[in-house]
């Protein structure tokens, strides 16, 4: 395992310059730059993207069915005085409206769900493989001289200068920000 360093920058021709720096003291062979996706698109599952649910569904489908059962419960009660076509169309609207109002209700309900970790945004990805132990700090100090708004380390495989097992999906181990 190789020990990588790697900032994301907002544009290519600010990695291009922060790289420019790293290799008055790093090989060229042990730098990368590459365009990582937002999150939710990198093709990882069969059908595409990187996550089976979308995480802001999450709490929708409970609180639609209670909430349509309730309504639709009231509906046809309060209809039954119409006969029962009448109740029966109340039902089936009410229990319409109710599962509406219920799945809306239930979004993005997060006091009750435990925060996601972390996600990598999208933007261009200056990568530096580190072979000294002493090298990572400079490296993180150019890396935020150069503009990085997020660099990250990470333990990876890296073979003639391509970081071969990087994952857009995993949540970076993040060890600077910029205030950018």
């Amino acid at each position: 395992m190789d020990r990588i360093i790697a900032g994301r920058f907002a544009t290519k021709a600010t990695a291009d310059a922060a790289a420019a720096t790293l290799f008055a003291y790093t090989a060229q062979k042990d730098v990368c730059i590459f365009h990582n996706n937002p999150p939710g698109q990198h093709d990882t599952l069969p059908l595409g993207g990187d996550e089976s649910v979308d995480p802001g569904s999450q709490g929708g489908a409970e609180s639609a069915i209670g909430t349509a059962l309730a309504a639709g419960i009231a509906a046809g009660a309060i209809g039954m005085a119409g006969g029962p076509v009448v109740a029966l169309a109340a039902a089936g609207v009410g229990a319409y409206t109710g599962s509406l109002v219920g799945a809306l209700n239930g979004l993005g309900d997060t006091e009750t769900q435990p925060h996601p970790p972390r996600r990598r945004p999208a933007g261009i990805i200056l990568a530096v493989r580190v072979d000294q132990p002493d090298g990572e700090g400079k490296v993180v100090s150019d890396l935020q001289k150069g503009g990085a708004v997020d660099i990250e380390s990470a333990n990876g495989h890296w073979d003639d200068g391509d970081w071969t097992d990087f994952n857009p999906a995993g949540a970076p181990h993040v060890v600077a920000e910029s205030s950018q």
